[in-house]
């Protein structure tokens, strides 16, 4: 049986229900011995993040509240499969789900669960709307029609009050959109729409105004009561907020310190000496007291002392899951990638900021290089000085495609970085279909690019070379230092270093494309360089193809020759040149493809 099918069929019974919000099936969540260490290395001591966390929840909300650098987000993290042994940290953990022991990393649990980040990454130029029905095209069963999406989609808006602003562009640095409160109910609500059994939001009410708040917290208390279980770490909630727990953990120092229903909290403070003051918020309070009072003292009025394991008597097997129709499950990876693909051209469409300053850029200096090398290819070719300055504007060309290419896909990759991780680690699609639709897009925005750059660096150069070929060999170059940038944008993570790194990769190549110095004065220990270049290569055969002919009179000839030899170009070497471009370009594209698949399994 497909659960998934069942759940959506639920969802779209009017008969059986009004909202998407309802007739889930529930799973009971336990958890105990949960560890989180920071092994010692060298002088960086052990750091215990998780102490013997234990806990449950059922289909209710549970507020997880502690001080900053309790190990709150950790546990959500563990709870959740999000958190898993990875170099220097540690974890361990005894998880049951209905009674079962299972391992959170594991997709077959993941699929029941839903995991809402704090920071709201979705994509800037996509509408509340839009992005619902993507996760749900994505996520729920292929079986499923559009149109029973897009019911499901209305009625996920009009659940989260988002109908006013369901047209509207969620929006962000580059646009301006909805509202912080209506992005975080989206971000709900993109996880929301396939129905998960378990809930994880890590401080969904952060950065939110008081109204705003309730509203997310009112919204999440609907969730549970259609029977799933929300779990939530939250800072210091408003009394009418926190009043809407039904239970609560408290964290402190990597401990559990409290866990129960809400309205036994007080009581349970007050039996170990530290009754609530009248008129005092209980969140404020039971705050100021794992803050203030010390652990020792706490200790000894027996806050730590409580614990309970996962229940032993249940089976250990790990949870079973239907795989019969897992092929029935999602849509395909082509299906990913026209997706991809639409979202992508739409938010050039959209945000025209991204395009438009990627041609403008590529125009201007283009027209610039233009006017400085203008009508180099109709100079008298028996003068050297002139070959020689047609020599620069090719080079020049070269270094322009290599540049305006790499630089917008390094600036844009790491700010879309994010969404990506979010999106993969939501099972959304795999890393492949997003590789490929990046390629797609980037070969298209490319193509157009290079064809500005070929039209007006040939004719206002005006070179002699056919034009087809100098364009081809312009576009692949570009497509390797697209690659390259891609490399770069998947190993580092801080956008700002990213761009600062791409320099000390692309300029060396200037060094060795022989316009400053011919390639044989170049040290033999460092001339190897050269053929792991993708612009030396890019050179060869545009001087190759501008010089390669009959140049008119005998001291022409001689020019043009002594030109190819300082740039090291060899006629006989042409395929060589095209098979280690083009080999360039799959080699960084398969690099950039195990960085990326890395990245996202960390």
């Amino acid at each position: 049986m497909d659960t998934g099918s069942t759940a959506v069929n639920k969802i779209l019974d009017k008969n059986e229900m009004s909202g998407p919000f309802q007739s889930r099936q529930g799973k009971s969540l336990k958890w105990s011995n949960v560890n989180m260490t920071l092994v010692a290395k060298g002088k960086s001591p052990e750091k215990k993040i998780l102490q013997n966390v234990w806990g449950e929840a059922g289909n209710e909300t549970t507020a997880i509240m502690g001080p900053s650098g309790s190990g709150k987000t950790s546990l959500l993290n563990v709870l959740s499969g999000r958190a898993r042994n990875l170099g220097r940290l540690k974890v361990t953990a005894d998880v049951k789900l209905d009674g079962k022991s299972v391992n959170p990393t594991d997709v077959s649990v993941r699929q029941h669960i839903a995991f809402v980040e704090q920071d709201d990454t979705l994509c800037i130029s996509a509408t509340p709307r839009e992005a619902i029905f993507f996760s749900a095209k994505l996520r729920l069963p292929k079986s499923y029609m559009d149109e029973q999406l897009h019911t499901l989609t209305d009625r996920m808006l009009t659940e989260l009050g988002l109908q006013g602003c369901a047209d509207t562009i969620i929006g962000g640095t580059l646009a301006k959109g909805i509202s912080g409160g209506e992005r975080k109910r989206t971000s709900v609500g993109v996880e929301l729409v396939t129905q998960p059994s378990i809930v994880f939001l890590d401080e969904p009410t952060s950065g939110l105004d008081s109204f705003s708040a309730l509203q997310l917290v009112q919204v999440l208390d609907k969730v549970a009561r259609a029977g799933a279980s929300v779990l939530f770490t939250i800072h210091q909630p408003q009394s009418d907020i926190f009043d809407m727990f039904d239970r609560m953990i408290l964290m402190n120092k990597g401990q559990v310190m409290y866990q129960g229903d809400v309205e036994n909290m007080t009581d349970y403070f007050e039996s170990r000496g530290h009754p609530l003051p009248p008129k005092y918020n209980p969140a404020d309070y039971v705050m100021i007291v794992a803050q203030t009072i010390p652990e020792k003292e706490l200790k000894e009025a027996g806050f730590f002392s409580e614990r309970k394991e996962a229940d032993s008597s249940s089976e250990r097997s790990v949870l079973e899951y239907d795989t019969k129709n897992e092929h029935n499950r999602h849509v395909g990876a082509w299906i990913q990638v026209k997706y991809l693909v639409q979202r992508d051209f739409q938010s050039l469409v959209r945000v025209k900021t991204i395009l438009g300053a990627r041609l403008a850029l590529t125009g201007f200096m283009t027209v610039l290089t233009g006017f400085i090398f203008w009508q180099v290819g109709d100079g008298n070719l028996e003068d050297l000085v002139e070959v020689q300055s047609i020599f620069g504007g090719l080079v020049t060309a070269c270094m322009l495609a290599m540049f305006g290419s790499a630089m917008p896909t390094l600036i844009v990759f790491p700010e879309e970085r994010p969404v990506f991780l979010r999106e993969y680690a939501t099972n959304h699609y795999s890393v492949v279909s997003y590789f490929l639709s990046r390629l797609l897009l980037e070969a298209i925005l490319t193509a157009i690019q290079m064809v500005v750059l070929a039209i007006l660096s040939y004719f206002m150069m005006a070179l002699s070379l056919d034009f087809g070929l100098y364009f081809i060999t312009l576009y692949t170059l570009a497509m390797s230092s697209t690659a390259l940038a891609m490399v770069i944008g998947s190993t580092v993570e801080d956008p700002k270093i990213a761009v600062e790194f791409l320099p000390i990769t692309l300029v060396p190549q200037i060094m060795f494309a022989g316009f400053f110095i011919a390639p044989d004065l170049i040290p033999v220990w460092l001339r190897w360089l050269q053929y792991i270049m993708p612009l030396s290569y890019a050179v060869n055969l545009v001087m190759d193809y501008e010089f390669n002919q009959d140049c008119g009179s005998e001291q022409a000839n001689t020019n043009c020759q002594n030109i190819l030899d300082i740039a090291g170009s060899d006629s006989d070497d042409i395929w060589w040149y095209w098979l280690a471009l083009v080999a360039i370009f799959v080699v960084l594209r398969s690099v950039a493809l195990v960085c990326l698949k890395r990245k996202a399994e960390k």
